[in-house]
């Protein structure tokens, strides 16, 4: 596995090559990138994988682009512009991408407000089935996989519907038919909201380290109140800043069973350990936390 770097999951807006070359500077082994950005740059992929191997760098992985959960047109726009994004991908080596689930199932009402016009559950599990089958299938004609992420802050969620997937332990339960629907889906394994919800680290390796498709690691800050329910998604430390959240024995599970994929720190924008600092400083900061945490070697 290898540390990988993500600009925008630390609150910075950067080029495609400002990133790579950050990355390098600071000592990480990877990089994530944001497909649509790159598309905007008009960068060819091949270029881009050449400034990798130059730096020797690896291809980290990538955040869906596409806006699956909610307006219909939307979401079939942005499906048919998938195979490009997962084409430059895989010229990158970026063969990883990842989107969350619904915590809480669908607000469906009638026509007239009043009742709702089916199932929500099943409304619920259609959606994730059918588009997210769609997705998958888009991405398995460029060898990209797709981990899913499950949101376990509990404050995440309005309270207004019945929770759907909270832990990871649920997905079965509501989605297990999406592993017969696409044999590259698999899980984003996110150590905060393994966390929050409760889970221990095993949790994540109940379908095996080769269904571990990213990983996501940070800590929670000194302030954090002790009660897990509590807990805001926003507010986030660097990767063993505090010890709440024990990122470094996480990794050291995913070491010990052969997971190779990348690691993505993701304290977030209002990080009080980066906020204001430069890009330079930031990308320093958090590579440094990654190697306190890391199993040896370092990344």
């Amino acid at each position: 596995m290898y540390s990988s770097f993500n600009a925008r999951a630390l609150g910075l807006t950067l080029s495609t090559r400002e990133t790579i070359d950050l990355a390098a500077a600071a000592g990480f082994g990877g990089v994530d990138f944001l497909m649509r950005e790159l598309r905007a740059e008009a960068v060819d992929p091949k270029v881009v994988r050449s400034r990798l191997d130059d730096l020797g760098l690896r291809a980290g992985a990538w955040s869906l682009p596409v806006d699956w959960r909610g307006d219909a047109d939307r979401f079939t726009h942005d499906l048919e512009q998938l195979s490009r994004y997962a084409e430059a991908a895989a010229v990158l080596g970026a063969v990883r991408t990842g989107t969350w689930v619904l915590p809480e199932q669908l607000a469906l009402t009638g026509p007239d407000g009043g009742r709702p016009t089916s199932s929500k559950l099943a409304a619920t599990v259609e959606l994730h089935v059918q588009r997210l089958g769609a997705i998958a299938r888009v991405l398995a004609n460029h060898g990209v996989r797709l981990g899913l992420e499950v949101i376990g802050v509990e404050s995440f969620r309005s309270g207004r519907e019945v929770p759907f997937v909270t832990r990871l332990s649920e997905l079965d339960r509501q989605l297990g038919v999406l592993w017969q629907e696409s044999a590259n889906f698999g899980i984003l394994l996110d150590g905060f909201h393994l966390y929050a919800g409760g889970e221990a680290i095993e949790a994540g390796f109940a379908w095996g380290v080769d269904q571990i498709v990213w990983v996501h690691v940070a800590d929670l800050p000194a302030s954090a109140p002790s009660d897990r329910a509590a807990i805001q998604d926003h507010d986030r430390g660097l990767p063993g800043e505090n010890g709440a959240i024990d990122t470094a024995q996480l990794l050291k599970r995913l070491a010990e069973a052969g997971y190779s994929g990348p690691v993505t720190a993701e304290p977030g924008a209002k990080c009080r350990s980066i906020e204001g600092r430069s890009a330079q400083e930031i990308a320093r900061l958090v590579a440094s936390a990654m190697t306190a945490v890391w199993p040896q070697p370092t990344p």
